[in-house]
């Protein structure tokens, strides 16, 4: 079969390194595969590689495979198959016919788990039935992951020396990225007398100020029932206000013994991925789709309660979230679990022998696609 992938490959955020990923597990299986780019940032931050896919050319094309946000995606009555992959973060909960204008367009829809795969189902069999939709597994791109660090974050800092890390890497202005309670677990979790430190690092570019407008919001919110000498070790590293590029990540992968990431979204997060594969064990929410494949064998679960998604940070500017479900951590079970991975060497141990598969099953993944229409 001849596929056409559309898809924001070419951007160095968490849609171009999913959308890479999901590209070569395609390319891995027999089909022929065209790859055409497309953006979705004002910001344009991306790479300059030139994808082999692009390249391959064919008269027609059976599947067209789209990932991208909703409002982007475009029906071709040419092809025998039409494939949306929306990067879907919330649980669908109440969500009008007029908001699902673009899904109800495809004759497939691609989602990151089980739970997501019943839930969006379930939404869009009451207006289209033959519309299948499809849980893929974690996929990953591994092209420029080497096996080990090429340097470290952390190498001469005498406050880092022989502590236990927690690290934290993701977008503190967004608020579901799990920064805050991330931060409130672990102040309430330890002391000074132990031999912890947390390492946050901002993955993209942002105001240096509003960063540490955040840290102090956090820091406030913990009260004053210590003083700053007592309080656990805290520090901020890499990038910061300028994000971080793909060997700080690896290298604060390697440096941290667990990353810490509950964040309210559904769908698996690369960076997740990418620790777990460096065998740092992540903590996650147990509502998580990377939890829901993998569960406690790979990963540490955190208890988490289903929310309505009101923010003002709209994934899809039409769409109304509040119709729409997310996962909130539990901030006493962060707490526990923080303690559980500190303590608990044995179970460390088996995930961290769990994870060291990771790389192989990354590098062989591929993805089949079906050419019959549901």
């Amino acid at each position: 079969m001849n596929i056409l992938f559309v898809g924001p490959y070419r951007q160095e955020d968490e849609w171009g390194r999913k959308s890479r990923a999901i590209l070569q597990a395609l390319q891995k299986t027999d089909h022929s595969v065209t790859a055409r780019p497309l953006f979705l940032t004002e910001n344009l931050v991306y790479n300059a590689y030139m994808e082999k896919a692009e390249f391959v050319t064919n008269d027609e094309y059976d599947i067209l495979i789209q990932f991208t946000l909703q409002p982007h995606v475009v029906y071709d009555g040419n092809v025998k198959k039409r494939i949306g992959i929306f990067n879907t973060e919330t649980l669908p909960h109440e969500i009008a016919r007029g908001h699902l204008t673009k899904e109800l367009l495809m004759d497939e829809i691609w989602v990151d788990s089980p739970q997501l795969e019943t839930a969006v189902y379930n939404t869009i069999q009451n207006y289209n039935p033959n519309i299948k939709v499809r849980a893929i597994p974690p996929l990953l791109d591994i092209t420029n992951l080497p096996a080990q660090a090429g340097g470290s974050l952390i190498a001469g800092d005498p406050d880092l020396k022989d502590r236990f890390i927690f690290y934290y890497i993701g977008n503190l202005l967004e608020e579901k990225s799990g920064f805050k309670e991330t931060f409130l677990a672990y102040m309430t979790s330890f002391t000074h007398k132990d031999a912890v430190a947390l390492l946050c690092a901002s993955e993209v570019a942002g105001n240096q100020n509003d960063l540490e407008n955040i840290v102090g919001q956090c820091q406030a919110a913990v009260g004053n029932f210590r003083n700053s000498n007592e309080r656990p070790l805290f520090k901020v590293v890499g990038g910061q206000g300028g994000g971080m590029h793909v060997g700080e990540r690896v290298a604060l992968h390697c440096d941290g013994n667990c990353m810490v990431s509950p964040h309210y979204s559904i769908a698996t997060n690369s960076i997740v991925l990418e620790a777990a594969m460096y065998q740092s064990t992540p903590i996650v929410n147990k509502g998580n789709a990377s939890y829901e494949w993998w569960g406690e064998e790979n990963l540490w679960g955190v208890d988490s309660y289903e929310e309505l998604c009101l923010t003002l940070q709209r994934p899809v500017p039409y769409r109304f979230t509040a119709g729409e479900l997310w996962h909130k951590p539990i901030i006493k079970s962060l707490q526990k679990v923080m303690k559980d991975v500190y303590i608990n060497k044995f179970e460390r141990d088996k995930k961290i022998a769990a994870n060291a598969k990771l790389r192989s099953d990354f590098e062989t993944a591929c993805l089949n696609v079906e050419e019959d229409s549901q």
